[in-house]
């Protein structure tokens, strides 16, 4: 539509052009253009002034398409410059919205490094709490385990001769029984040294190998019941860290015998849910918990969720993430919500 007006205005001009020309030229052959017998009489005449305007409106075509091909490519380097962070003349005869672009790309550019640069920040800080807690955890169990393991295999290598056999045994016990307490503590470290990357995995996928590491490295009974279609990668993401961390900590803290992980899709939202009978908390008392649950906290809020926690001393630990979608599984029945 536009070209065929573009086209209209060239022959309209052409027209003009060519009429104003012969209007004016004609009185100095004692001619007039309103004479009815010039164009009745001259057929010829008629004729070259339509060859005229058709030469002309083409002439004015060509000029017109070199100067719109020149003019976009100029906006083409320019915007190349833009987008390569090259300055463009600062002048009057440069677009001001081409230099409002120009800046605004900088200020993007810059934020963007910015934004980069504190993530890599944050990463190498999240890297090294990781140390510093795996060592912790080190110190406080395994290590203290097997040093109290050796000073009692100590004390009855030098004074088995006169030591009773029933207390011999009794203290055989105890060092079994903390050698085991060392295995179960040194299984649970590993498997938080799990990678927290999905890879090629499914959320499904993923919580369904970890929960099988927890049954098979413990005592704890897990129940895992799913009903989701295809997620975003990125909340997968989120939530298998957050189910990491959770499992993390039911392991170290919770001593409880029984794990059930909820992970359920609605229309609007995706639930995930995470319970044990364990020895609960309460909630603030303890830092490493307070810790955890914080880096928990802020990734439900980094997907615009909502989290609840339910616990009290002996009284177990339930968490209740909700994660909004914009596209999910209808919720055909309310009674699928885990209340």
């Amino acid at each position: 539509m536009i070209k065929r007006r573009t086209y209209f205005l060239l022959v309209w001009l052409s027209a003009l052009i060519v009429l104003v020309v012969i209007a004016s030229v004609l009185p100095l052959l004692n001619y007039s253009l309103l004479n009815p017998s010039l164009w009745v009489s001259t057929n010829q005449f008629i004729m070259t002034i339509v060859l005229l305007i058709i030469v002309l409106s083409l002439f004015l075509g060509i000029l017109v398409q070199t100067v719109s091909l020149v003019s976009t490519q100029v906006i083409r380097l320019k915007l190349q410059a833009i987008l390569k962070n090259k300055p463009i003349k600062d002048n009057h005869e440069e677009d001001p919205l081409l230099l409002q672009l120009s800046d605004k790309v900088k200020t993007l550019t810059r934020q963007v490094q910015m934004l980069d640069n504190q993530d890599l920040v944050n990463r190498e800080e999240i890297v090294e709490g990781e140390r510093k807690r795996i060592a912790r955890d080190l110190h406080d169990t395994v290590s203290q385990e097997l040093f109290a393991t050796s000073m009692i295999l100590s004390g009855l290598s030098s004074n088995i001769v006169s030591l009773p056999q029933e207390t011999v045994q009794e203290q055989l016990v105890l060092v079994k029984d903390m050698i085991e307490s060392a295995q179960r503590d040194l299984r649970i470290l590993l498997l938080h040294l799990r990678p927290s990357e999905l890879e090629s995995k499914t959320l499904v996928e993923g919580l369904e190998l970890v929960l099988r590491e927890v049954s098979d490295k413990s005592s704890i009974v897990v129940h895992f019941q799913h009903d989701v279609n295809e997620l975003p990668k990125l909340i997968e993401e989120h939530l298998f860290r957050i189910a990491q961390e959770i499992i993390s900590n039911t392991l170290r803290h919770a001593k409880a015998k029984h794990l059930d992980v909820y992970l359920l899709q609605k229309e609007t939202e995706l639930q995930l849910k995470m319970t044990d009978d364990g020895i609960g908390f309460q909630q603030g008392a303890d830092d490493k918990l307070s810790y955890g649950l914080q880096n928990i906290r802020e990734r439900v809020e980094d997907m615009a969720g909502t989290i609840k926690i339910r616990t009290a001393p002996n009284k177990g630990v339930a968490i209740d993430i909700r994660i909004p979608l914009l596209k999910g599984k209808e919720d055909e029945c309310d009674s699928s919500d885990v209340d």
